[in-house]
């Protein structure tokens, strides 16, 4: 072997050497030798005075996807019996319910865009064959009218919500997340409930805002205690203020009137109130000293 060969072989087998030790030592974690504080990125454990409070959260998420698969079974049991209305009523209860707690549910992979892509993410719209899930059977419910074509999509659909259950089952989260998701739901409805580009076909936006507002009351409700008194009380007063525009088009405990009966005039309050409270909620982490960081 003649020595251009060999040298070569050397610096190849040097520049390996040096990209494992550099990769190494980028997985080491920093070596503790004395009594300052170690400040540690990712998914640190939740500190005990907050477990209580994850394991109830999670407790309201499994019932609220309970509710949802049986108002999906519900759905599937209307479409059997060729009853249009009852059908659309069911999945309008089982959005709702999906949507208590969907923030959660975008935690883990890519459910939410399997399980509630609107048309709009694919170009060929309602055609694509990746358009599946809730929106597909609303499409076929309230725009078609064929529960013919509703029938296998809601199956399908009624089969990727029990497999959902299972999976939160047997998942958790941590605290800054749970906090974090409090602020995410009034992001969802500035981002396009509001704007009646969720339920397209159903105009039943105003009930999802209204699962949303609900959904980041539960948490607010379960982290009280932790929450300053100041914080809490302008929290308070602004979910009290939105429930209040929300009441005014509220048909039954559950349902509300059609995204097209919501005025300009409780649009633009709706924002203005929205957008303080997302603002507000976002900040809870920090107050609460639950970011990302953790402190040891």
């Amino acid at each position: 072997m003649n020595n251009k060969i060999v040298k070569t072989i050397s610096s190849v087998i040097l520049l390996s050497l040096l990209s494992t030790t550099a990769n190494s030592k980028a997985l080491r974690s920093p070596v503790q030798t004395g009594d300052e504080i170690i400040i540690a990125k990712g998914d640190i454990p939740t500190p005990i005075k907050y477990q209580s409070i994850i394991s109830h959260y999670m407790s309201y998420v499994i019932a609220q996807l309970d509710l949802m698969i049986q108002q999906l079974d519900i759905l599937q049991r209307a479409i059997n019996q060729q009853q249009l209305m009852d059908a659309q009523a069911a999945y309008i209860s089982a959005h709702q319910y999906y949507e208590m707690v969907r923030p959660i549910i975008m935690l883990f992979g890519n459910t939410d865009r399997v399980m509630n892509s609107t048309a709009d993410y694919y170009l060929q719209r309602e055609q694509d064959y990746r358009f599946i899930g809730f929106h597909r059977v609303e499409y076929f419910l309230f725009d078609q009218k064929n529960l013919t074509l509703a029938s296998p999509a809601a199956e399908e659909l009624l089969t990727k919500a029990k497999d959902l259950r299972k999976r939160m089952a047997t998942e958790s989260i941590e605290i800054p997340k749970l906090v974090q998701a409090s602020a995410d739901f009034m992001e969802m409805i500035l981002e396009t409930k509001l704007a009646g580009k969720e339920q397209l076909y159903s105009q039943s936006d105003i009930t999802d805002i209204a699962a949303n507002i609900a959904g980041s009351e539960k948490i607010i409700e379960l982290i009280t205690p932790f929450i300053n008194k100041d914080t809490l009380t302008s929290l308070t007063r602004n979910y009290a203020a939105i429930n209040k525009i929300l009441d005014n088009y509220r048909l039954t405990n559950n349902t509300y009137q059609l995204y097209s009966k919501l005025s300009q005039h409780d649009k633009m309050d709706l924002f203005s109130l929205i957008s303080q409270q997302a603002e507000r909620l976002a900040e809870l982490r920090a107050q609460m000293d639950v970011d990302v960081y953790y402190k040891y």
